[in-house]
């Protein structure tokens, strides 16, 4: 308890902050899910998913949901096998089952539906380069980080590019839906959508140093970033304790909020 009352007083704790809304719905399997406000995605939607991994429930539901507009981005073998994979399975009509133990989810797009995701071997940086990526060199374990697990022997090399830069190659003046969950890399893309002033309407977070701590001031980094992006215009809606987090650029929140009223 005074643990959680020490973090609170710093704002570090997961809920400082947060606005909540009371219309949201959960979309993807228990690990790799997100929040999603109601009312908000249609079929005229942009999202971008940036980071697949070996797991892209949330990304096909978007699909699924919403018949949204939606964009993978992941330049990492991992994540093109598994997009690759799940094509070939949706095709044929095979389900396809992920955390087969521990939390069982089963793809259900169809294969018409999948057919029009696209898929776009890039990631996420602050300029176009080919970047390393760090193997976290631990079991069962499959994402790759240009940020964490520096200490790694092993690396992969992958393009990247600056969010403002693929926006215009796809020919897109904002985005509905921001998903990204790049390894410690979300710092540096955060900071790009804010000096860009993409038009960007709602962002979702996945802040991975809760998981790979580099050092103990990692609650302050989320902290800053945060308070970034809320300084820039964003109200924080929704926090879990893993710190994944839901942004709504505030004239979309107060519509949102309007709704609640009405409802």
């Amino acid at each position: 308890m005074a643990t959680q009352f020490i973090k609170r007083m710093l704002g570090i704790h997961h809920q400082s902050n947060v606005q909540p809304l009371k219309n949201l719905s959960y979309f993807g399997s228990a690990r790799h899910g997100y929040m999603v406000p109601d009312h908000f995605l249609g079929s005229h939607s942009i999202c971008y998913c940036v980071g697949a991994g070996e797991d892209i429930s949330f990304d096909t539901e978007l699909k699924m949901a919403f018949d949204a507009n939606v964009y993978i981005f992941d330049p990492s073998p991992y994540g093109i096998n598994h997009f690759n994979q799940v094509k070939d399975y949706v095709h044929y009509g095979i389900p396809l089952t992920l955390d087969k133990t521990l939390a069982p989810y089963v793809y259900n797009i169809s294969s018409k539906q999948f057919s029009e995701i696209e898929f776009v071997p890039v990631g996420l940086w602050d300029e176009k380069k080919t970047l390393k990526f760090y193997d976290p060199e631990r079991e069962n374990y499959s994402s790759h980080s240009a940020i964490l697990f520096t200490e790694s022997k092993s690396f992969i090399e992958a393009p990247v590019d600056r969010l403002s830069n693929l926006m215009k190659e796809l020919d897109h003046q904002h985005i509905d839906l921001l998903k990204i969950e790049i390894e410690g890399a979300e710092y540096k893309v955060i900071d790009t959508i804010i000096e860009d002033k993409l038009n960007v309407k709602a962002i979702l977070v996945e802040f991975d140093e809760i998981y790979n701590t580099k050092d103990k001031s990692f609650h302050f980094r989320i902290k800053r970033s945060c308070d970034k992006l809320r300084k820039a215009g964003y109200v924080l809606a929704h926090s879990t304790v893993a710190m994944k987090r839901l942004f709504i650029r505030k004239d979309i929140y107060d519509q949102l909020k309007k709704l609640e009223v009405n409802a």
